[in-house]
């Protein structure tokens, strides 16, 4: 037997294997950018929203609240000052003044506000911050600075991955340990009407799991909110869910003033 020939042979089919279309190594999926500004933080933006009130407990719109709801978000110039013990992380602050009618007789507003950090004035990720105090409460942690930074947007996101908007375990006096985890993800633009206006907006969900007792798998885990969000524009609609004690809202949008 001719082994040197043989071998030959082998080789180039091998060779020809390789290069076949069927053979080919697959390429990795496309992978899809968040582009544009989501949340311009620009002094003087007002959005006016109508909406729905959500029981506090179920997590539904209370449908008779539609009739006369209407959310006011204004960015204002400067930023009040911190509360306390929460930490001024790096970036720029912001405030969004926020102005609820929850009563339709007598009307009655209720005005609050959110604080915002950015990476910079403007471009970067966007921090919220929130009340983690129910967490504390249900879970037996004891604790005062319940507000907490949640990493919300991330910019050049990819659609469809993941991030962790906040993460951290506590020492509880009935469970022994317990941890909140906050994701974060964005579905890809797609066509959106509010109020009969159209849209193309990237849809944001936060999902809130908790841990006790040093388990991998939550006690409990859910929607904490849902966001449109328009490239240059902003908020189109959002639901911020109930957490059983709080009342949540639905807000679509109305008209904007900028």
């Amino acid at each position: 037997m001719k082994y040197g020939a043989t071998l030959s042979l082998i080789v180039a089919v091998g060779l020809a294997l390789l290069s076949a279309p069927g053979c080919s190594k697959s390429s990795e999926p496309e992978t899809e950018t968040v582009t544009g500004d989501l949340f311009p933080l620009v002094a003087g933006h007002k959005f006016t929203f109508n909406g729905f009130i959500r029981h506090a407990v179920n997590d539904t719109n209370i449908t008779a609240t539609g009739a006369f709801y209407t959310g006011i978000m204004t960015v204002l110039p400067t930023a009040p000052p911190l509360p306390p013990n929460v930490p001024n992380i790096t970036g720029t602050t912001f405030f969004i003044s926020d102005s609820s009618f929850v009563n339709s007789s007598p009307a009655t507003w209720v005005v609050s506000g959110f604080y915002v950090k950015r990476t910079s004035s403007t471009s970067g990720d966007i921090w919220f911050l929130t009340n983690a105090g129910r967490f504390y409460r249900q879970t037996g942690v004891a604790r005062t600075d319940s507000l907490k930074w949640i990493l919300l947007v991330r910019e050049n996101a990819v659609v469809g991955e993941s991030w962790v908007g906040f993460d951290s375990t506590y020492t509880s006096s009935t469970v022994g340990s317990a941890r909140l985890k906050i994701d974060c993800v964005f579905d890809g633009l797609a066509s959106i009407s509010v109020n009969g206006q159209a849209y193309s907006a990237y849809k944001l969900t936060a999902t809130r799991s908790v841990y006790v007792g040093g388990s991998s798998t939550p006690v409990s885990q859910g929607q904490t909110a849902a966001i449109w969000l328009v490239p240059d524009l902003g908020i189109v609609k959002f639901i911020f869910n109930s957490d059983g004690e709080t009342p949540g809202f639905e807000r679509n949008l109305l008209s904007k003033n900028f």
